[in-house]
């Protein structure tokens, strides 16, 4: 077993999306939950990551980084193979909590040969040359848009709604198969990748004048009669970004709802928008994000039509299945492991829920772990670690043992061995 953990004091976000401090399970972090300063809550982050560092607790101020730049902690935290591989000694991934109020921009994030690009070209917006790829597992019930609907089923919505057909050109592009003559394409066909990103070309390129009077137009037409549940959702959207083009991307994007315990995987170049909820967000270590709507902030919307990948199977894989640790003492360990392809980061989600016995689970990780307790209480290698406490975990076998009737942990690491999950 690894010798102990270093606890961390972990910085937060106050972007306005965030939820106010009294239902943010980041205020709950940081026992802010009684803030009534009117700000909002909306990001934990755990890492190194030069724009919301972790600081060791206690002793003299310490980042993270700092202190796994003392040779006898790298050779603590981190396993010789990952000081051997490309990472060498540091943190590829981040670890947050999001809670979210209303709904985060129309985006994606580049892939690392892009984000290189990008970072040269760009580094006032662009604050790092690395891609990131990111895992959302709901702590509350979750919304989210992600990843390109069939072609079928947007045609189905452009006759629902003729305004946006009309600002997309859909009856054009999609003629041979309006009336169902032709068969539509098949699924990730170049043909129907190319008439979806025809529609994303037309759409951001509207006259910005007819895409409000459109927006205004099928704003009216939802109040009245809700046929889908996108309508009541592109409702919730104008409500909060009123005339923002980005609304109309509720019947372009599939709309995903999760429960706690699910998780969707988002690779490089997808698009997506988190909607509400609270959920634990693993990613490469970086802060990389090209928007395209529904967002005050800088947009850069010829960058993200040229980036997406415009798969119409992404959500199939998105859809992320973890894996369930059995004989785990009383604990329900669930391993979310993005594919091999994605070494940066994955996640451990331990939940212990019983009053009879106060049982023990180990998790093996293959370097460094950051991880946090959200409830209850917990010893993680034998130290006490309460709802609101960070951490970071030396690499090895990390043992959980419960020191409550409840408790809910998280550990990421790396994926870089692919370890299917823990020994029991």
């Amino acid at each position: 077993m690894s010798e102990n953990i270093v606890k961390l004091d972990a910085g937060f976000q106050n972007y306005d999306w965030g939820k106010e401090a009294s239902t943010s399970f980041v205020a709950k972090m940081k026992g802010l939950s009684g803030d009534t300063s009117g700000k909002n809550y909306a990001e934990l982050w755990v890492g190194t990551h030069p724009s919301c560092p972790s600081y060791v607790v206690g002793g003299k101020k310490q980042s993270l980084s700092e202190f796994l730049e003392e040779p006898e902690n790298q050779n603590k935290f981190f396993s010789p193979e990952h000081q051997r591989s490309t990472f060498k000694n540091t943190v590829p991934f981040l670890l947050k909590i999001l809670s979210i109020r209303t709904a985060l921009s129309i985006q994606a994030h580049p892939c690392k040969s892009l984000a290189e690009k990008l970072h040269n070209d760009n580094p006032d917006k662009y604050k790092d040359p690395n891609h990131k790829p990111e895992l959302m597992c709901a702590l509350t019930p979750f919304e989210a848009l992600c990843c390109f609907r069939m072609l079928k089923q947007v045609v189905q919505f452009f006759k629902h709604s003729p305004e946006l057909a009309e600002l997309t050109k859909g009856q054009e592009i999609a003629a041979k198969w309006w009336d169902g003559k032709e068969p539509f394409p098949a699924a990730d066909s170049d043909e129907e990748r190319a008439a979806l990103k025809a529609i994303m070309q037309n759409l951001y390129n509207a006259d910005n004048a007819k895409v409000v009077e459109h927006l205004r137009t099928h704003l009216a037409k939802v109040k009245a009669t809700q046929v889908y549940p996108e309508d009541a959702l592109f409702a919730r959207m104008y409500e909060q970004y009123p005339d923002d083009v980005g609304c109309w991307m509720v019947y372009l994007l599939n709309y995903v709802q999760m429960t706690p315990g699910q998780a969707l995987f988002l690779s490089d170049s997808e698009p997506h928008a988190y909607i509400s909820g609270d959920g634990v967000e693993i990613m490469a270590s970086s802060d990389n994000v090209v928007r395209a709507g529904l967002t005050p902030k800088w947009k850069d919307v010829s960058t993200l039509i040229e980036m997406l990948k415009y798969d119409t199977t992404g959500l199939a894989s998105a859809r992320h299945d973890c894996k369930s640790l059995v004989n785990a003492g009383f604990w329900q360990v669930q391993y979310y492991q993005p594919p091999s392809q994605f070494p940066d980061f994955s996640l451990y989600r331990l939940q212990h829920d019983n009053e009879t016995g106060k049982g023990t689970a180990t998790v093996e990780l293959p370097t460094i772990g950051l991880g946090f307790c959200l409830k209850g209480k917990a010893k993680v290698n034998g130290v006490l670690v309460s709802a609101g406490d960070c951490f970071a975990v030396p690499y090895g076998e990390a043992e959980v043992q419960a020191d409550d009737s409840e408790a809910l942990v998280f550990i990421s690491s790396t994926n870089e061995f692919n370890r299917p999950y823990a020994n029991m």
